[in-house]
């Protein structure tokens, strides 16, 4: 538990100097002190903390629902990360997977709580009735947001010297995440 503890204290920092530094340099730099399982927690937890966010925002839930939730966020992230390094390997990228799904985790966990707090704090405030409407703004500019940092990780960590092909990687793998979402919203829906 303890080592736990310190795993996600070591993470938030280089979290904090990721989102404050977005070079290509700063993500190679911590490519390779990451681990699988640090990925994997702290994508957790975010997913655990967002989930039970969601839950509440919409009155209620389950123990089952909680946990769906987390298993959909996880899933979408090691996705997410593994689509945009196939298609980085394809173009000649280097670096591992663990070390794009660790520094995919140091931005998309910080990004996805303050998405959630800007939710929050617009269902709160006494202009809800007039933010709301707009929340889809917000998710949009939080998957810009990800997709800019998942460019510079990308860069960093598969060693690429162009712009263009860790671009081109990131948007194969929003891409896809957009097709796969539609996908499960209309088998939701009963539309497939």
């Amino acid at each position: 538990m303890l080592n736990a503890r310190i795993g996600l204290q070591r993470m938030l920092a280089q979290s904090r100097d990721v989102l404050t530094h977005p070079q290509a340099r700063t993500f190679y730099n911590y490519a390779a002190r990451g681990s699988d399982s640090d990925a994997l927690t702290y994508v957790a937890v975010a997913a655990f903390l967002t989930t039970l966010l969601e839950m509440l925002a919409v009155g209620g839930g389950s123990a089952i629902g909680l946990v769906r939730g987390v298993l959909d966020q996880l899933f979408g992230f090691y996705l997410f990360a593994g689509v945009i390094y196939f298609i980085g390997q394809q173009q000649g990228g280097r670096g591992t997977f663990q070390e794009v799904a660790y520094t995919f985790a140091l931005f998309y966990v910080p990004l996805q709580v303050l998405l959630w707090a800007l939710v929050w704090l617009a269902a709160l405030s006494p202009l809800a009735p007039l933010v709301l409407p707009w929340l889809w703004l917000i998710r949009l500019l939080g998957l810009a947001a990800q997709a800019f940092y998942a460019q510079r990780a990308v860069k960093g960590v598969m060693g690429f010297r162009q712009e263009k092909e860790a671009w081109v990687a990131v948007a194969a793998g929003l891409v896809l995440l957009w097709v796969i979402q539609l996908a499960l919203s209309r088998m939701a829906l009963g539309g497939i």
